[in-house]
């Protein structure tokens, strides 16, 4: 399960890419990409309002608005800034592409191609200008927690001087003479400055804005929010801490962060002690003076996030028990990343707790006071699909914050969808068995099962295979699919009835008389038994009731399984006995109390054949003798053997 967890997060950063960069692409065709020029006539009385410029104020805000945007995401999520995947600016193929125009440069230099030269020194400074925008965000975002203003000041400044080293008043003027021709070249030339021209544009008014609002990537740590900076140089100032603060900076630390970190983590230590112990008993205390359904659920729940929370504040604690030994620089990302990730996991097991407490002490306790049919495996689906999104939404929201867009993700499961249907062709036809189960309501757990290979209880039925223990205490295995797909007999499919049928054998030698009388009487017997099922003993309209909710033309016995037929008769003349057939039906259907009632009901049986003077037949054979037949067969034996000693006379 980890593997492919790992594996299916590797596949899921292939498709990573930068949503910051989308960003930066889209603020330079909003506000620097070239207006296409639209001839009077065309614009019409309709639309005149539309063709006006755009309110200048107006105009600066939105770009303000985006500009802030962009320093947001940066901040925010620096992983996608330092991604190479990007609509942007990709460094491999960026620099095959300079390497590419440097050479056409110096070939129509020699050749005296001196319009194609300057086509391609203006895509050169294209590509130039569009690694530097790349590069200074990259270095935005791996230094700004720990960047002061003048570090700040001074990247600005040498981006500013790259811009000034490029000739845009040379190039602006070669644009405006090869802008009303139309050969290749000179269309290629126009394209190439008005491309330069818009990276141009918006870095500067990027640079000129950050300039201005330092302040913007000033970064704001737990420690500064909390004021303990200030706490930290007091306690440095005390003159044995100063002296011991002498050998501590071989080692980058001060006796002002040691002290604050320790009394952090002690802190920490006890508000999660408060809270296991302290708070959880008063909590359940009060929770158990008016003990109710409600008050049941919040006792569960108390119950499942109480170590959560417990961990949740040590693990705020230790974070802020570093960023207070690393101050004055920040967290490293990678740390931040792993305090993130521990806070999701914390945040998608309470959730899960509470979902849980909701249907189990809740919906499935006191729901089923109210609807004794309610389907335990349906309740279980429910619930597995609640506890996967909410691990799929916590999953989610931690690969946004290392910079995977989900868009493109998504997109991508929709590309390959079909192959993993393919791959997992098996597994999806378990599941839609086990779908086909739940709404043909075929069996439900707990439920006595019988099919051609299998026989005995249902313990789970799963996402993809159904769990039964047979009666000789094993555990089998059955695939969904194959339940779904197989005929099956459903003994627990009855409300009324579980069958007793047996033959009874007479002898031969019963008179007409006692054996119809006996006949009669077993009817009786079994008629007025409390345990036997007939008609009259049993009460249908509940289950009436229901037939006419669901509205379904069908038999409502059958459906239901209720059975009081009673069935007393003479049956055949078999061999050795008369036979009685009795074939009648209990009013439970379990079996403990079905062998009680049988084994009642044969005793009653015994004494009646007992008092009519019967008996049980059993297999037997009988040997009849005729006096004349023996006699003359006597007879011819005798005369036999006189005829063969006269035949054969007696040896000397």
């Amino acid at each position: 399960m980890k593997r492919l967890l790992f594996i299916s997060l590797a596949v899921t950063l292939l498709f990573a890419a930068s949503q910051f960069w989308d960003k930066v692409v889209e603020i330079e065709k909003s506000f620097y990409a070239p207006v296409t020029q639209v001839p009077a006539a065309a614009v019409s009385e309709k639309n005149a309002t539309l063709a006006r410029p755009q309110d200048a104020s107006s105009m600066v805000d939105r770009r303000v608005a985006q500009f802030n945007q962009l320093i947001a995401m940066l901040k925010e999520r620096p992983y996608e800034v330092k991604s190479a995947d990007n609509s942007f600016f990709n460094p491999a193929s960026a620099k095959k592409e300079r390497a590419k125009l440097i050479a056409r440069i110096g070939v129509n230099r020699e050749y005296g191609y001196d319009a194609a030269v300057l086509r391609d020194r203006m895509a050169l400074k294209a590509v130039e200008t569009k690694e530097h925008i790349f590069r200074f965000f990259v270095r935005l975002a791996d230094g700004w927690t720990a960047m002061d203003d003048e570090e700040l000041k001074a990247l600005i400044e040498s981006e500013r001087n790259f811009l000034r080293s490029i000739p845009m008043s040379e190039f602006s003027s070669a644009y405006e003479k090869v802008k009303p021709l139309q050969d290749k070249i000179s269309v290629q030339t126009v394209q190439n400055y008005l491309e330069l021209k818009m990276h141009t544009a918006f870095f500067s008014d990027f640079l000129s804005y950050l300039a201005s609002n330092p302040s913007l990537l000033h970064y704001r740590s737990l420690t500064a929010m909390f004021k303990l900076d200030e706490i930290i140089e007091k306690i440095n100032t005390v003159e044995l801490f100063a002296k011991l603060n002498t050998y501590l900076r071989y080692v980058r630390l001060d006796m002002g962060r040691i002290i604050i970190f320790f009394l952090i983590m002690l802190l920490a230590w006890g508000a999660s002690f408060a809270i296991y112990y302290r708070l959880y008993a008063f909590l359940k205390m009060q929770i158990l003076k008016k003990r109710d359904r409600i008050d049941e659920m919040l006792l569960a729940n108390l119950d499942g996030i109480r170590k959560p929370l417990y961990l949740l504040v040590l693990a705020f604690g230790f974070e802020l028990g570093l960023e207070v030994l690393l101050y004055p620089k920040p967290m490293t990302q990678s740390a931040g990343l792993i305090f993130y990730a521990f806070y999701l996991a914390i945040g998608a097991y309470i959730a899960i707790v509470i979902i849980d407490s909701l249907f189990f002490d809740y919906l499935v306790k006191h729901g089923e006071l109210k609807n004794r049919q309610m389907r335990q495996e349906l309740i279980n689906l429910v619930l597995s699909i609640l506890k996967i999104t909410v691990v799929t939404i916590a999953l989610f929201m931690l690969l946004v914050k290392m910079g995977v867009n989900i868009t493109g993700l998504l997109a991508s499961l929709g590309i390959g969808g079909l192959a993993i249907a393919l791959a997992a062709q098996s597994t999806l036809s378990n599941f839609f068995g086990l779908l086909k189960i739940i709404f043909d309501n075929s069996f439900s757990q707990g439920d006595w099962i019988e099919t051609k290979d299998v026989e005995g209880t249902v313990v789970e039925i799963g996402f993809i295979s159904t769990f039964i223990r047979t009666f000789d205490n094993a555990l089998i295995t059955v695939p969904n699919a194959t339940l779904a797909n197989t005929p099956l007999k459903n003994w627990s499919k009855r409300t009324v009835g579980r069958r007793i049928k047996m033959h009874l054998g007479v002898t031969y030698g019963a008179s007409r008389e006692d054996l119809t009388r006996a006949l009669e009487e077993i009817k009786e017997m079994l008629s007025e038994h409390p345990g036997i099922a007939t008609p009259q003993k049993i009460d249908t309209r509940y289950i009436q009731k229901r037939s006419k909710k669901e509205k379904k033309l069908v038999s409502v016995e059958d459906k239901y399984g209720v059975k009081t037929t009673l069935l007393v008769y003479l049956d055949e003349f078999a061999d050795s006995s008369v036979n009685i057939l009795i074939y009648t039906f209990t009013k439970t259907t379990n079996w403990e109390e079905w062998l009680q009632i049988k084994q009642d009901v044969l005793l009653k049986i015994w004494e009646i054949m007992e008092r009519n003077g019967l008996d049980f037949a059993f297999p037997s054979e009988s040997l009849y003798f005729d006096p004349e037949n023996i006699e003359k067969s006597f007879k011819n034996i005798v005369s036999g053997s006189s005829r063969k000693e006269a035949d054969f006379p007696a040896r000397s």
